[in-house]
């Protein structure tokens, strides 16, 4: 077997067997994909210990591509992503994550392919299995006042639709403490507003119930009706894609008989009629069509069916009907933050944080925190007792009795 093929395997073996989540997968496969660029061998079974901790140490000067093409299946000389690059220290954090990934992938290699690498490799073993995660310095988090929150709820433009969707995607972050990747995919089908919950999708597939306040509900139910609108455009658009005119681009193929394997369709091109293959290499009819079509025209159609099909029962869309990325959504916040004048630094997850330390200064038991954010472990919760304890601090030292003495 060959990397690409170990990778393939272990891509669908996170996402059946393990339930991760997307962009866990991604992760993962990004962290596996550049060790096995940085080591440079052609089979698993050659790797030791001794690699595994160099990977750590180094840090890598970019990211490689995220796709089981991007790996090497031959041998070559160890550390190929960066010959003769200095080591780095790579902070711990970095380090954790790697060694996630690292374990788990390795883990899986034992599991489903060890007695066959073995073969050829008899002395092989899990190079992870001896490797220690670091501990990790546990980092306070930004959080927002109340009063920067209503300020940058405030500093919307409600006469234009995609305000309106931006003023209701504020107040689902804060109002639920959602993370981003849980408001993305947020759906219709999720929301019992009349109920005062809503569902939702967090890490590995696990669902929980979230209370919505009035405020969020308000929010949602104003931006309803823009939806739509985009969702009804980007239904108009449903099967309409052959229609999309490109500049350049060579009028579409007449429909193709489904029979017959080496007959030949007929297209209007630039110097009229023009026979074209339809299958010279046993390739199914439909297919030889669309392989003749303008690049730039298939792609447009599948977007176009993609938006389609997000646009049915998600709630936040963009403008062309599509689900809204991380990427868009942190562009959002930034620009209500410019526009709110505030110099904190501010991301979609600051808002999650701000929502429940604001619970927890608020005297909301912990526990209920812990299932509102869908934390596992209650340590994951504390952090924001730490938070919320500046507050009360600052409330002793101002009224201390020794102050002003």
């Amino acid at each position: 077997m060959t990397w690409q093929d170990y990778i393939d395997d272990f891509k669908t073996y996170m996402r059946l067997e393990r339930s991760f989540s997307e962009n866990t997968i991604n992760g993962y496969l990004s962290d596996v994909v550049r060790f096995v660029s940085f080591v440079g061998y052609g089979s698993p079974g050659q790797i030791e210990v001794k690699d595994v901790e160099r990977f750590l140490k180094e840090a890598p000067k970019a990211a490689p591509k995220t796709t089981p093409e991007a790996v090497p299946n031959a041998g070559g000389k160890p550390g190929g992503e960066e010959p003769g690059a200095p080591e780095k220290p790579l902070e711990k954090r970095s380090q954790a994550r790697r060694i996630s990934a690292l374990r788990t992938f390795f883990k899986f290699l034992e599991l489903e392919h060890g007695n066959a690498i073995r073969v050829k490799y008899p002395q092989w073993h899990n190079p992870t299995a001896g490797i220690d995660t670091p501990k990790l310095t546990r980092h306070l988090p930004d959080v927002l006042s109340l009063e920067e929150v209503q300020l940058m709820l405030d500093n919307f433009n409600l006469t234009s639709p995609e305000e309106v969707r931006n003023k209701a995607i504020i107040e689902m972050l804060y109002g639920c403490g959602l993370r981003v990747s849980e408001l993305v995919n947020l759906r219709c089908s999720d929301l019992f507003f009349k109920e005062g919950y809503i569902r939702v999708v967090g890490k590995g597939n696990k669902q929980r119930l979230v209370p919505v306040g009035d405020y969020a509900i308000e929010a949602v139910e104003n931006y309803k009706p823009h939806r739509r609108d985009v969702d009804k455009g980007a239904r108009e658009n449903r099967g309409r894609w052959k229609e999309v005119s490109v500049k350049g681009s060579v009028p579409l193929p007449e429909p193709l008989p489904d029979s017959g394997l080496n007959s030949t369709v007929v297209a209007d091109g630039p110097q009229g009629k023009t026979q074209l293959p339809q299958n010279q290499l046993g390739i199914p009819p439909r297919t030889a069509l669309k392989d003749n079509l303008p690049t730039r025209r298939k792609r447009k159609g599948k977007e176009i069916a993609q938006f389609v099909r997000e646009s049915e029962d998600t709630l936040f869309l963009n403008r062309r009907g599509g689900r809204l990325s991380r990427i868009m959504i942190y562009n959002i916040i930034q620009e209500q933050v410019r526009r709110a004048g505030i110099t904190k630094k501010v991301s979609p997850h600051t808002f999650r944080h701000s929502f429940a330390t604001h619970l927890v200064e608020g005297g909301a038991d912990l526990r209920v925190v812990q299932q509102m954010l869908g934390h596992e472990s209650i340590l994951t919760t504390e952090i924001y007792t730490h938070v919320s304890s500046q507050h009360w601090m600052k409330d002793i030292l101002d009224h201390h009795p020794q102050k002003g003495m």
